[in-house]
């Protein structure tokens, strides 16, 4: 994790030592969204899932509408039907501003250029992906969360379940990959679509033991995002991207 601006850590730490948060996580990944839900039961934070921005948007109104708003939001950058960016501008349009909900970046995209846009858009601070307990406790602390940890027993079929989404996941990915090559199927929607299942595994693969395949994907996503309009090129890259993760599985 890397801070955005220290001075919005220091005005965001509290007094209240007792202090527990109410956190709205934005994923959708499942994968993701699982192994985060389980870190925060850890760190005994309540925390709630949606899988998309228009869904935040919705839950937060609806938090605050009951009168138990959240204290924080973690949003994953890019989602289906509404992004991280967006989802975050509508928000500060409708009134939430940083000292009502303040809101953090989940993502695997770092770039210089990108964390100014986080900072454009109205968010706080990131979290960079794979999200690691010590750095998801960081941000709860600085927004005031002091609860003890909970005791955390490893449940095997759940940790087994969540390799075989993992597994499954980059299959799909490949699969997609080949499918494009192989029917010629390089349009917008469809590079958009690799792109958005490339930037699932570079996210997640880490946590599953293999920051390689994370490295890759990430490599790939961003080849992808100003991709060339020749298809011969394009081809190219979609094929180097589908060896990486044949490759990665070969070797697994």
């Amino acid at each position: 994790m890397i801070e955005v601006s220290s001075s919005d850590w220091a005005t965001a730490k509290r007094d209240d030592s007792t202090n527990v948060l109410r956190v709205l996580l934005a994923e959708d990944t499942q994968i993701s969204a699982e192994a985060m839900k389980a870190m925060g039961r850890r760190l005994a934070v309540d925390m709630d899932t949606v899988s998309n921005g228009l869904e935040a948007i919705d839950k937060v109104e609806e938090a605050e509408a009951e009168g138990r708003p959240y204290c924080l939001m973690l949003v994953d950058v890019m989602m289906p039907v509404l992004d991280g960016i967006e989802t975050t501008k509508r928000l500060r349009e409708l009134g939430y501003n940083a000292e009502k909900l303040p809101i953090v970046a989940v993502t695997a995209a770092t770039s210089m250029d990108e964390i100014r846009s986080y900072r454009a858009s109205g968010m706080q601070a990131f979290l960079s992906k794979p999200v690691s307990l010590k750095d998801l406790r960081a941000v709860f602390e600085a927004w005031g969360h002091s609860a003890e940890e909970r005791p955390f027993p490893v449940h095997l079929d759940a940790l087994k379940e969540l390799q075989r989404l993992f597994a499954k996941r980059t299959e799909h990915t490949s699969a997609t990959i080949a499918a494009a090559l192989a029917n010629g199927d390089v349009t917008d929607e469809k590079i958009f679509e690799i792109r958005s299942l490339l930037h699932q595994i570079a996210g997640t693969a880490a946590s599953f033991g293999d920051p390689g395949l994370s490295k890759a994907a990430r490599r790939h996503e961003e080849r992808l995002v100003n991709f060339p309009r020749d298809k011969a090129t394009l081809r190219r890259l979609l094929e180097d991207a589908g060896k990486s993760l044949d490759n990665r599985k070969l070797s697994a």
